[in-house]
């Protein structure tokens, strides 16, 4: 068989070593195994990659093999050791630095319509006078219909200083509204929302850590403090972590001394790494609690770690996700990267975090969530946490390692019933909430101001009542019969108990209040009324309170 001049095997071959060895040189990691084999092993992969090409039954995609191929390889290294095609890495890179360029707008696909949920503050938008509510209907002339979300995205976003005609529909005006926007930077935010809880105690919520986090809770921790802030709830839950340096550097406002924060090792010792406190912060001495869940990692696990090994703040919720593993971004020839775990962090006292795991997918880990509120639990050592490392705090109390920060005070998170589950499942509240702003967003935004919608604005019974019973009427209705070979049979319908509902009553008023609050007047508004019924904000709350006790308690 004659090859023309295209050699697949040679080129792929070529494109192989090149990856790897970019990887391995650019890192100095090869003076850690031996490059003979490798070689070795680069060469069998690239005899098996020809012979699929020219041989395989069906025409075959040689670069989706070869992504599939990276993939299969980080898969067999940990949870958190990815590939990342080229479509992937700018949006990644967008999330990670804090900002991107378009007209400052959030979107929900509604049915068939565009409808903008969020006004960002001081975007290009909300200065042209757009609303949430508003329906977009054309984009540079073109009908939205049948975009996706990302269609969307595509078009809303773009360089700095270009324009973008957009036609709305909004409720009270007749016909279309056009508005010329000129995109700019949008900032993309972690800290989405902060304020007064009363007269000393403040609220922060951080959702993850990205290139400008510091520089955002600095800004949110001296409005606060011009506010009278005494105290401070700091809201990890959920959040999944991103820059390392940037927990430290948040962890390190509210150290005082020299002391250590989180250090990393790994395999390659120019990885290692020890980061310290330093002192005349000015919240050293600041009373704080820190609010976490299962879905805090990462970064989270640093920040509540190196508080809870210091001794420096009661952390309050559940036990938190447990990743103890560092990664460092490589980027590879053809604009894909991978994601590589180059070490893992070890907080204060010594203790690594990090929950089992087999290769991509973790194993079942340690929760030691039985008990509730039941502060230093943590030295009644149980069947499960005999398995666990032991390392004490800087007082001396007893701490594990192996599992996630466990909070010094456990407080499980809000359920509601499979009634109340089966309503949100299908979009009910969801639903509502966007169809009165789209009707009465501005007439809202225009009668209530932020403070005024917290303390006035409420639900009725008779409007949750009229809610719940067409949500449940819509549901029946797509459930009532379907037809099998032309015969109609019982579809299975969700059920929805009267004393369920009942008992969410307040959760459902307090969650269609809150949507509504986010979606007319953002983030702060609709924190302000989540935490109303939040258990755990309720928990920390109490203990900030009562600072000087909890002083006591840490000595």
């Amino acid at each position: 068989m004659k090859l023309s001049f295209y050699n697949p095997r040679r080129l792929v071959s070529m494109a192989v070593v090149l990856v790897v060895c970019g990887a391995l040189l650019g890192t100095r990691i090869e003076k850690a195994f031996s490059l003979d084999n490798a070689f070795e092993q680069i060469q069998k992969y690239s005899d098996v990659l020809n012979l699929v090409s020219k041989y395989y039954v069906d025409k075959v995609d040689i670069n989706s093999l070869n992504e599939a191929a990276i993939v299969g390889l980080l898969n067999k290294l940990d949870p958190h050791s990815v590939y990342m095609p080229p479509r992937n890495v700018k949006q990644s890179d967008e999330e990670f630095s804090g900002k991107f360029e378009g007209i400052g707008v959030q979107f929900v696909m509604n049915h068939d319509s565009i409808l903008i949920e969020q006004v960002l503050p001081e975007g290009p938008s909300e200065k042209v006078g757009l609303l949430p509510g508003d329906k977009i209907v054309e984009i540079n002339n073109k009908t939205t219909k049948g975009f996706t979300e990302d269609s969307v995205r595509n078009n809303l976003r773009g360089p700095k200083g270009t324009k973008v005609n957009i036609s709305v529909a909004r409720s009270g005006s007749a016909g279309l509204l056009s508005f010329d926007i000129t995109r700019d930077v949008i900032p993309l935010v972690s800290v989405t929302s902060h304020f007064m809880v009363d007269n000393k105690t403040a609220y922060i919520a951080l959702t993850r850590f990205i290139a400008t986090s510091h520089e955002e809770m600095v800004k949110a921790l001296v409005d606060l403090r011009g506010q009278g802030m005494q105290r401070l709830v700091l809201d990890l839950r959920n959040n999944p972590g991103g820059y390392l340096e940037q927990a430290v550097e948040i962890a390190d406002e509210f150290l005082g001394g020299t002391k250590t924060i989180v250090y990393t090792k790994g395999r390659v010792s120019s990885f290692d790494e020890v980061n310290v406190s330093h002192p005349g912060q000015s919240y050293e001495k600041l009373p704080l609690v820190v609010l976490v869940s299962n879905g805090s990692a990462s970064a989270s696990e640093i920040f509540s770690g190196s508080m809870q090994d210091l001794d420096r703040a009661p952390i309050v919720g559940e036990n938190t996700f447990g990743k103890g593993l560092v990664q460092r971004q490589f980027q590879l020839s053809d604009g894909s990267a991978i994601r590589l775990t180059i070490s893992r962090y070890y907080t204060a006292s010594g203790r690594s975090i990090q929950r089992p795991y087999d290769g991509a997918k973790y194993v079942k880990g340690i929760q030691n969530e039985d008990d509730e509120d039941n502060f230093g639990h943590l030295n009644d050592v149980s069947d499960n946490d005999s398995s666990r490392p032991k390392f004490k705090t800087s007082g001396g109390r007893m701490i594990y390692g192996g599992g996630g920060i466990t909070p010094d005070f456990i407080v499980k998170s809000d359920t509601v019933t499979r009634s109340t589950i089966n309503l949100f499942a299908a979009s009910i509240f969801y639903d509502y909430t966007r169809d009165l702003v789209s009707d009465h967003g501005a007439e809202l935004h225009k009668n209530y101001t932020p403070d005024s919608f917290v303390k006035d604005y409420t639900i009725s019974d008779e409007m949750l009542n009229k809610i719940i019973d067409k949500g449940i009427a819509k549901i029946n209705s797509k459930h009532d019969s379907v037809t099998a070979n032309g015969v109609k049979i019982a579809a299975t319908k969700p059920k929805f108990d009267e004393k369920e509902i009942a008992a969410d009553r307040a959760f459902i008023k307090n969650w269609i209040r809150a949507d509504l609050g986010r979606q007319i007047f953002g983030a702060n508004v609709s924190a302000r009324i989540r935490i109303e019924t939040d258990k755990q904000f309720q928990k920390a709350f109490m203990l900030v309170s009562e600072a000087q006790k909890m002083a006591e308690l840490f000595k």
